[in-house]
């Protein structure tokens, strides 16, 4: 393991064994985030139910129709989780929403206090998870919010989802973000490259009768995110699904224009599917 993953992995097991938080309700969530001393989760009203499960399971039918949906008189709580000692010492109420991923989120210093910044990629409701194929991601839009939650307002003027970063600035303070583009009418069709800060699209990258998957940012040797180093100095490697050849192909792009620097195609249809790394 590289010594950025030893980092990681390190600060996702600090509290090991000694994390223990009561639920009235067991809700769904896929992701969470991290700065350099809480875990953020973000508990929406999607709710796994044991009697849709004792309906579900002999049937067959799909794991979704284990969960109910509590949107209509329930909003989403943010928990603040302290690394050292893995006790709760926040929960905020926010907005009502859905949502698979947290882009990132990191503290700041306001005097005597500190406020925790997270962004992630929010829906008005569930109904996408039981869209099929074409429309799995459709009305997603982006948020950023503060803690205490005060406010929360669009990063970036277009629709997305499968967002990442530099790994080196998961729980810092950073710019830069890649994800994949998720128009309602159909599915994922590009993938782009956006400012947290400026809130505008830098970058996109496009082709007709393509299907990307996550894009994942790949540091340059030696960029460790350390002062000396620019956060986006790298590349962009994503899988991507050719329609015509009915073949798969791994997309290298330059990380400032997302130009193509070059592709390797295979001799197989890849899957599409959430997650990659590189290793």
């Amino acid at each position: 393991m590289s010594e950025r993953g030893k980092k990681f992995n390190r600060r996702s097991t600090r509290i090991q064994d000694r994390f223990v938080l009561p639920f009235e309700t067991v809700s769904y969530m896929h992701s969470a985030s991290l700065t350099e001393n809480f875990l953020v989760l973000t508990e929406i009203p999607l709710h796994f139910s044991r009697f849709s499960v004792l309906r579900t399971l002999p049937s067959g039918t799909a794991i979704t129709n284990m969960f109910n949906w509590n949107g209509d008189n329930m909003s989403t709580i943010f928990r603040v989780i302290n690394l050292d000692t893995g006790e709760q010492i926040a929960q905020i109420p926010g907005s009502t929403f859905f949502n698979f991923h947290h882009i990132n989120a990191f503290g700041l210093k306001m005097e005597d206090t500190t406020t925790i910044l997270i962004d992630i990629c929010a829906y008005d409701d569930h109904h996408l998870k039981t869209n099929k194929r074409i429309e799995p991601y459709a009305g997603a839009r982006t948020g950023q919010g503060i803690y205490p939650i005060s406010y929360a307002n669009s990063l970036v003027p277009v629709q997305f989802e499968l967002p990442r970063i530099n790994p080196y600035y998961i729980g810092k303070s950073y710019c830069c973000f890649y994800a994949a583009h998720s128009p309602p009418d159909r599915f994922i069709d590009a993938l782009i490259k956006a400012d947290a800060e400026s809130k505008k699209e830098c970058a996109i990258w496009e082709l007709p009768f393509t299907s990307p998957s996550e894009p994942v940012f790949v540091p340059k040797p030696h960029a460790n995110g350390d002062h000396n180093s620019i956060e986006d100095d790298g590349v962009v490697l994503s899988v991507v699904l050719d329609q015509k050849r009915k073949q798969s192909f791994l997309l290298v792009l330059d990380r400032s224009t997302f130009t193509e620097l070059g592709r390797a195609y295979v001799p197989i249809h890849i899957p599409l599917s959430f997650h990659g790394n590189f290793y």
